[in-house]
């Protein structure tokens, strides 16, 4: 196989869902944990939704189909409940805390986590089915984590506040006088449901080795804590607090005025700045010398600005943007909902799906985004229609009446209750990692936080972006020095190979013969264009799941395009969603996108490697940093489907 485009192709039968099978019982009431419930039914799970009689808060939720409220009526609630099942409960009837306690007895997987404070299933009865079933999978979704703590009321804004993150994001990045601002779409809520996921997956992946379930715990403030870019390194390596305003952390970045829209540009590498001067004409202060470098261009970036801002209000913004495609110039257009919904990138993927949304008066199939990762091994899942209040009572008991297969037989020697902890959850498992700046390293790292033997591969060529960004240890640069670069490579080991050798290429070919997983983060094709398109890793290593994370998606128009999480936020609608109330779009100063898709990437790469041990069978895995965006942050899509317009720019209300 040795054309990129049909990496795709595989002839074989498609295998099962990953999830198949598995029981999840979402006794929760908050966005985090219906993000979560979402990503498992979308990987095959039989989720089973627990709702008390009023419903869930997100029912409450519009845009509504109809024009009007009605607790089936939500857009919201449907793209995060389609294809549940829904079973409505009074916590104080006794036959309903029977039939909760049945639905218990018979999960895989128990989600618990509470919007107002008040448990849907209380902590005795999780110590009770935890004791009767060793092999439960139990996982907390809350703002501040539940060890050792009483149920608490959830809270987006909070979670952002306490994580640091209102400290570095602002209404106009660089603005002295700019005001925190939180990022549209729950942000901390998509982040501490998709980290569940993968200790939810992590933990399946373990079980069948040991036959022992878990008990995990979720912070959402440790979840965005932990995708502050440079903030958190600012200090723990240089004692620096990031500034408030949201200062840039490479320049030229920002939205600047074209004569006819404006635009997004980011220059993080040298060579791209070079690119983009020759692209500008060449003129004689794009040679300054306080301009040489990353490092100096953004400690003057206020000098830069101008200059950049002159250059480029002479072109149209399409011409800006061709030059730019043309010289490897990282820009994008701002887009609205609605030009996601007619861009035909979006629509060569059949990425939105119709879901069915109705009550008793109204229907409607409503488009929404679909999975944000494609096994392309897999059955295709469809997503049904959103569920009504109560819909599934009878079905769900019935369905759920036969116990529970056991997953596996305890191998001996894995570790016991009684014997002692089990290994990591990944333990024995080996990554080799061709990724690079943030996105795919983080993605990998996750696989390396749960026990994997990560390998990953560097060139001494061209170094990763992060090791010659700061801040630096000691104030001195170095590429083992730099607080960003080793804040999303914890836990990995390191090897140098030039790929551009034959030598280096039979090197990594060997390290392939023997991996679990390879992920990589290059353009579209790019490995299949070094000698490993997937066909020839499945004849070299039959049960690998090859991991391709890119920007727009190995197929469509835009699938060769520059990528930073910067042009995601503005071509997923994002940025025009955010800003003052009745402002917008806002540009931000971290590129959010990138740990958005690494968490996704690493969702789809423990799922696709939980059904390759069952199988004995490997998998291609594909994720589309746009897609992930406008997956994780849907509300601006759904209200433009529902309603013919976006919905309003609201800060931090």
């Amino acid at each position: 196989m040795s054309d990129d485009h049909d990496d795709h192709d595989d002839h074989r039968d498609p295998a099962p869902a990953p999830l198949r099978g598995v029981r999840v019982l979402e006794c929760a009431d908050t966005l985090a944990s219906a993000y979560a419930g979402r990503l498992l039914a979308d990987l095959g799970a039989d989720v089973v939704l627990v709702e008390g009689v009023a419903g869930h808060p997100l029912r409450g939720v519009g845009p509504y189909v109809g024009a009007s409220a009605g607790r089936d009526r939500s857009a919201g609630f449907a793209y995060l409940a389609a294809g549940k099942r829904s079973v409505s409960l009074d916590r104080t009837a006794p036959d309903d805390a029977a039939l909760l306690a049945a639905l218990v007895a018979r999960a895989d997987v128990i989600v618990r986590a509470t919007d107002d404070g008040r448990d849907l299933l209380t902590d005795d009865a999780v110590d009770a089915a935890l004791a009767a079933d060793p092999a439960l999978v139990v996982v907390d979704i809350s703002t501040f984590g539940r060890l050792d703590r009483p149920a608490h009321a959830t809270s987006d804004l909070l979670a952002l506040a306490a994580s640091g993150l209102l400290s570095v994001n602002a209404t106009r990045p660089g603005d002295p006088d700019g005001t925190p601002l939180r990022y549209r779409g729950e942000l901390s809520s998509v982040h501490a449901g998709s980290a569940a996921v993968v200790a939810i997956l992590g933990a399946l992946f373990e079980r069948r080795r040991s036959g022992l379930g878990q008990r995990i715990d979720v912070s959402a403030q440790a979840a965005v804590a932990g995708i502050m870019a440079t903030a958190l390194p600012t200090y723990t390596y240089a004692g620096d607090v990031a500034v408030h305003d949201g200062r840039r952390g490479v320049a030229p970045w920002g939205f600047y005025a074209c004569r006819d829209a404006d635009v997004l540009l980011q220059v993080t590498e040298d060579g791209q700045w070079r690119s983009l001067v020759k692209m500008l004409g060449d003129p004689d202060w794009g040679h300054m010398e306080i301009f040489a470098t990353t490092a100096q261009r953004t400690e003057v970036m206020d000098v830069l600005d101008p200059f950049v801002a002159e250059a480029i209000a002479g072109f149209t913004a399409e011409a800006f943007l061709a030059a730019c495609h043309e010289h490897g110039v990282a820009a994008a257009r701002i887009h609205t909902a609605a030009d996601l919904l007619a861009w035909d990138h979006l629509a060569a993927r059949s990425y939105f799906q119709p879901v069915a949304v109705a009550d008793d008066h109204y229907r409607a199939a409503v488009p929404m985004p679909s999975s944000p990762w494609r096994l392309h091994g897999t059955e295709p899942m469809e997503r049904g229609p959103s569920p009504r209040l109560g819909q599934h009572r009878e079905a769900a008991v019935a369905s759920w009446s036969s116990p529970r297969a056991n997953p596996t037989r305890p191998v001996v020697g894995a570790g016991t209750a009684a014997g002692g902890p089990v290994p990591a959850p990944l333990a024995g498992v080996r990554v080799v990692d061709l990724t690079w700046v943030w996105a795919g390293p983080y993605a990998a790292m996750q696989l390396a936080h749960l026990g994997a033997e990560v390998l990953k591969v560097e060139s001494s060529v061209r170094l990763d972006v992060t090791r010659v960004l700061g801040p630096w240890a000691d104030a001195e640069p170095g590429p083992d020095r730099s607080g960003y670069y080793n804040s999303y490579n914890q836990g990995k080991q390191s090897v140098l190979l030039d790929l551009k050798d034959q030598r280096g290429l039979d090197l990594l070919g060997a390290l392939l013969a023997r991996a679990d997983v390879v992920i990589d983060n290059m353009r579209a094709g790019a490995l299949g264009r070094m000698g490993f398109p997937y066909e020839v890793l499945r004849r070299l290593n039959p049960r690998i799941v090859a991991v391709s994370m890119s920007g727009f998606g190995e197929t469509g128009p835009e699938r060769d395009r520059m990528a930073y999480g910067s042009l995601i936020d503005a071509l997923s609608g994002v940025a025009s969603a955010n800003g003052v109330p009745g402002g917008g779009p806002t540009d931000f100063p971290m590129s959010l996108p990138d740990p958005c898709a690494g968490i996704h990437t690493a969702i789809a790469a423990v799922a696709a490697l939980l059904r390759a041990r069952e199988t004995g069978r490997g998998e291609h895995v594909e994720c589309s940093m746009l897609e992930a965006s406008i997956s994780a942050f849907p509300w601006p899509v759904l209200h433009q489907g529902v309603e013919g317009h976006p919905p309003p720019v609201e800060g931090n209300r």
